[in-house]
């Protein structure tokens, strides 16, 4: 008997703050500048070699 009740709907206006989070997925600033750091290194590198 339990079984066959329906569920209550949950109010979709209190869902709305954890919709708000979603989005385009982006990479992070921090990742961002790793990557600028470790494009430098290569090219520092290669430079380097070049030059030698």
């Amino acid at each position: 008997m339990e079984n066959n009740r329906q569920r209550q709907r949950r109010n979709p206006v209190a869902a709305a703050p954890i919709l708000r989070k979603g989005g385009a997925h982006l990479k992070s600033k921090t990742t961002e500048r790793a990557k600028s750091r470790s494009q430098l290194k290569r090219d520092a590198s290669e430079w380097r070699q070049w030059r030698d």
